[in-house]
């Protein structure tokens, strides 16, 4: 998902970056490497963004 950078994520983006994160996950931990492991992190601190925004009550966000 390295074509997206910016933080404003539209829900098609988050919905593949979902997908990303899922594909990562199912190959097990121990199967990662150290690039796809940072890859995952940053991936859901997008994805943890996008669900703030759009899922959380105003008082939480």
């Amino acid at each position: 998902m390295k074509e997206i950078v910016e933080k404003n994520l539209t829900e098609e983006q988050y919905e593949r970056l979902m997908n990303e994160i899922l594909a990562l996950m199912n190959k097990g931990e121990k199967n990662l490497s150290e690039s796809e492991l940072d890859s995952i992190r940053e991936m859901a601190l997008l994805a943890q963004a996008f669900e703030r925004e759009h899922y959380y009550p105003p008082r939480l966000r």
